[in-house]
């Protein structure tokens, strides 16, 4: 069950970063490979550049660094949130260009850190598509625990989304706050190390 609602949380978290991230810092998804190969496509090459270099950035030393501490992988990604938080706030939450692609990157970091830890622990927190994909094949041949955690995973980052959303309407300086706060309890449910051991 806490593993459940960590997985959760963390979707919930990678939904609420990357609603800031494409909303407010450069038209990129922070998580979203296959997104911001699209937006670069539309003219977002600076910012789908920097996203995608931070996630590779991030999964790369994540995998290196912390292999299976997945404790310590995930309080690394929140001390990266927080500093987009505080880049955020310190900016009046209207960062200059260079400002947006630094936090973009941070965010970006952190998310491909987030990517490498939950390897290997079912459901994705990021990976919506393949969640998805996943759970329809197993629906279509009898299995359908995977279709329940999937749309699960995919409420809780919609969930995250509109929330981030809605801060930035109505308490725009806490917006980035959010996805710390998840992250936070994600890491108090979550087992320390990856199940598959590596």
């Amino acid at each position: 069950m806490r593993i459940m609602w960590g997985t959760t949380a963390l979707a919930c978290c990678a939904g609420a970063v990357d609603l800031l991230t494409f909303k407010e810092l450069g038209g990129a998804f922070a998580g979203i490979i296959t997104g911001n190969v699209v937006t670069a496509a539309s003219g977002q090459l600076t910012a789908a550049l920097t996203a995608v270099g931070g996630f590779g950035a991030g999964a790369y030393a994540w995998v290196v660094t912390f292999r299976d501490r997945r404790t310590f992988g995930l309080i690394a990604e929140l001390v990266l949130l927080v500093v987009v938080a505080i880049g955020w706030i310190g900016t009046g939450t209207h960062p200059d260009l260079s400002g947006r692609l630094v936090l973009l990157a941070l965010a970006g970091i952190a998310m491909g850190g987030q990517s490498a830890m939950m390897l290997g622990l079912e459901p994705d927190t990021t990976y919506m598509t393949g969640v998805l994909t996943t759970s329809l094949r197993d629906l279509a041949t009898g299995r359908r625990d995977t279709f329940t955690a999937a749309l699960r995973q995919i409420g809780a980052l919609v969930v995250g989304a509109a929330l981030t959303a809605w801060l930035l309407v109505a308490a725009r300086p806490f917006a980035p706050v959010l996805a710390v706060m998840l992250l936070i309890s994600a890491i108090f449910l979550l087992p320390r190390t990856r199940p598959d051991g590596s």
